[in-house]
């Protein structure tokens, strides 16, 4: 039986990282460890301690999501999120499941996982199994759902 072990190409503690677009931060990742695997054939970095990224928006209102582990696979641009992850909003969402990835090409998010969604705003619960969405929670699809919700008409526009 041939064992095969990966070593990092590099490791970090108190890991920081700022994302900036034309200057402007957009999001910044902090975790206590991060291990660099970049020189594997599939690369990606891990956040074997937890991770926490805060999100901003074009008017600077902050989105958190953290988590007890973390991996980002550099090629795909996937990041996988596990166990006890929380995403927050400025707006008073949140939404709680024990796996979360987020696209960053396509800029969405999703998970098949169980999930507890919470509006404090609308004071609705919604439980359910499955759920995508993009980063702002601005269209929410929930796949199998149960709880209260609270369902707005769109007008359509002409």
């Amino acid at each position: 039986m041939n064992v095969v072990h990966k070593f990092p190409q590099g490791e970090v503690f108190d890991f920081r990282l700022v994302y900036t677009d034309s200057t402007k931060v957009v999001a910044i990742i902090t975790s206590p460890q991060n291990k660099d695997f970049s020189n594997q054939q599939f690369p990606y970095w891990e956040f074997p301690k937890g991770v926490k990224v805060d999100f901003f928006d074009n008017k600077n209102n902050q989105n958190t999501v953290q988590a007890k582990y973390g991996i980002i696979y550099n090629n795909s641009q996937m990041v996988e999120l596990r166990d006890s992850v929380v995403l927050t909003t400025f707006d008073g969402k949140k939404l709680e499941t024990s796996q979360l990835f987020w696209d960053q090409k396509q800029d969405w998010v999703f998970t098949e996982k169980e999930f507890i969604f919470t509006d404090s705003i609308k004071g609705t619960l919604t439980k359910g199994v499955g759920m995508d969405f993009d980063k702002e929670f601005s269209t929410v699809k929930a796949h199998k759902t149960t709880g209260i919700l609270a369902i707005e008409d769109k007008e359509e526009q002409e």
